[in-house]
């Protein structure tokens, strides 16, 4: 498993803000390069929802052009799960829209026994039936209006994701968005990898 690096001052920080931020999911994002990070900014989380829920503040995600400027990257976004285990949810497989930039997921279930993971998550868009997928799978809806399956790696592949699951890494979210009239407005695979975390 690839290792992502995180200075320890990071590392606490994130934890720092995890754990402040509680009940409420927080969020941030990491300069650095490839695989090393080397800065975390703190960012302001304006999802409607923040207990379940985060979205980055515009301004915060325009430092990633300023980053680039100076011959580093946004390598890594990160937030909190205050009840919850380290590991993607629909919802964040359905706002990863960096394929590039891990995720960070830190997770307070415990708060003196706190988990960081991290995660590339990395979407794609095939020509398929929604609605066959969607009377076929055990779809759940995570939020209003967005539904997801998760197909996890040590668990048998339903037979209509067969064909469709041969070119998608396990394990992944099958997620969707419906629109005004209950159809399937946009359908996603989210593939999920997992990385290391070293703190030095």
């Amino acid at each position: 498993m690839t290792a992502i690096l995180l200075p320890q001052a990071i590392y606490k920080e994130i934890i720092a803000h995890a754990r402040a931020g509680k009940p409420e999911e927080i969020c941030g994002i990491l300069r650095g390069r490839g695989t090393e990070a080397f800065e975390l900014f703190r960012a302001k989380n304006i999802a409607t929802e923040r207990i379940e829920n985060y979205d980055v503040d515009p301004q915060t995600l325009m430092k990633q052009f300023a980053f680039e400027e100076e011959g580093d990257e946004m390598m890594g976004i990160y937030h909190s799960h205050p009840v919850s285990v380290a590991w993607p949810s629909a919802t964040d497989a359905w706002n990863a829209h960096y394929p590039d930039t891990f995720y960070l997921i830190c997770s307070m279930e415990y708060d003196d026994a706190p988990i960081l993971r991290a995660f590339r998550m990395v979407a794609s868009y095939p020509d398929v039936d929604g609605d066959m997928l969607r009377g076929a799978l055990p779809f759940r809806e995570v939020r209003a209006g967005l539904f997801g399956y998760y197909q996890a790696a040590d668990r048998s592949t339903p037979r209509p994701l067969h064909a469709l699951a041969a070119d998608v890494s396990l394990p992944f979210y099958v997620v969707f968005t419906e629109d005004e009239a209950g159809g399937i407005d946009e359908l996603r695979f989210v593939e999920i990898s997992e990385y290391r975390v070293e703190i030095g």
